[in-house]
């Protein structure tokens, strides 16, 4: 028995969805049925499942607005000048002031502790002046660079994105980014509205009103599906009683994601339906890993190997994957009836559990899968 009995890595879905269901026998298609299981996996799986099995919880750190000190302002220079000031990237860099008296925000950029430059090649507009107030805040923050939308969330009854107060969650109305723009002001203050902006190809998370304080700010959102990968290049030397394993390919760093989870087999002790796995507790470097278990398969040197990632999705969508994957590549549709139904019942058996959770999903959410 593989010691990770039900769980199917990528290569086991593409191996079994080509031998096993299909039985495709041509020598150079195994590459078509990788790019299905990839479809499905990214494009079918999202649109058909809630996308709370996706969720992720994250938070950022508010930063204070800073006013110490005083600024001194001249029409058409690219900087503002500080007296008894303490800037630092921290509580400056990408910040916005606004200058008491004048009309416009700009964002800084950090020089020195007396010395910020305006962003966007921008100069003073306005009248010069010395000795001035000012204020120094950051009204946007990045988001994690997997991050691809904010979970669905509704102004009448916001549930996403929330701070404490006296240990009770307080959620913030969810805004366009229109109506953050119309409804923007450099007023300080706790804040209860946010908009997701993408700048420059980063998504940053917008509030109001402008923080007055550092603070925890939480939120769900759903990440970037990267397409699945494996590797077999190179062959391993494996010892069984041991967790090391040694591979003379030197790209597993590269040709792999190693921030997820990923899983090991000796190719020679089963492929497909048949694959030993073994996860992967750590990789070292491009060539060795360890894994979470000592290895109990064959071993030896010169060994042909699969290590591979495994689906974002819970354990028991696999199947999805797999009978979905079946169903498209029947081209000539002699089996679709079968493959819709292994498909509306593997839908219906995966979401019992969040039935019993009264999230409400069954069957009746994804018409015309069964015949």
């Amino acid at each position: 028995m593989s010691p990770i009995s039900g769980r199917k890595p990528y290569a086991e879905l593409f191996e079994s969805l080509q031998n096993e269901l299909v039985r495709e026998s041509a020598s150079g298609e195994e590459s078509k049925y990788k790019g299905i299981v990839n479809q499905v996996y990214l494009n079918e799986l999202p649109a058909m499942l809630p996308e709370a099995y996706l969720k992720k919880e994250a938070f950022i750190l508010t930063a204070a607005d800073y006013t110490t000190g005083t600024v001194t302002v001249g029409t058409g220079t690219t900087n503002i000048i500080g007296s008894s000031t303490s800037w630092t990237a921290a509580n400056s860099s990408n910040f916005l002031i606004d200058v008491s008296g004048y009309n416009q925000t700009y964002r800084m950029t950090f020089s020195a502790g007396t010395s910020l430059t305006f962003q966007d090649s921008l100069a003073w507009t306005e009248a010069s002046g010395s000795g001035l107030g000012y204020t120094l805040f950051q009204n946007r923050y990045a988001l994690p660079t997997d991050f691809s939308y904010m979970v669905k969330d509704s102004p009448d009854s916001p549930n996403v994105v929330y701070r404490y107060l006296n240990n009770v969650k307080i959620f913030l109305t969810p805004w366009t980014n229109e109506e953050y723009d119309r409804q923007f002001t450099s007023n300080i203050g706790s804040i209860f509205a946010y908009t997701v902006r993408w700048v420059a190809g980063s998504a940053y998370l917008y509030v109001a009103s402008n923080p007055d304080d550092a603070d925890n700010v939480g939120y769900g959102y759903i990440p970037v599906l990267t397409q699945l990968r494996e590797l077999t290049s190179g062959t391993a030397t494996l010892t069984t009683g041991t967790s090391l394993v040694l591979t003379s390919a030197a790209d597993m760093t590269v040709s792999l994601d190693t921030a997820r989870t990923l899983y090991f087999r000796n190719d020679v002790d089963g492929t497909g339906s048949a694959s030993q796995w073994f996860k992967i507790s750590t990789v070292t470097n491009a060539t060795v890993a360890t894994l979470s278990s000592s290895f109990r398969g064959t071993s030896g040197t010169g060994i042909t190997y699969t290590i591979s990632e495994i689906s974002q999705w819970p354990e028991r969508f696999d199947n999805i994957i797999l009978y979905k994957s079946a169903w498209i590549v029947d081209v000539d549709k002699n089996q679709v009836a079968k493959w819709g139904t292994l498909l509306s019942d593997s839908i219906s058996a995966g979401l019992t559990t969040e039935s019993k959770r009264k999230r409400g999903w069954t069957l009746k959410n994804f018409p015309g899968m069964r015949n």
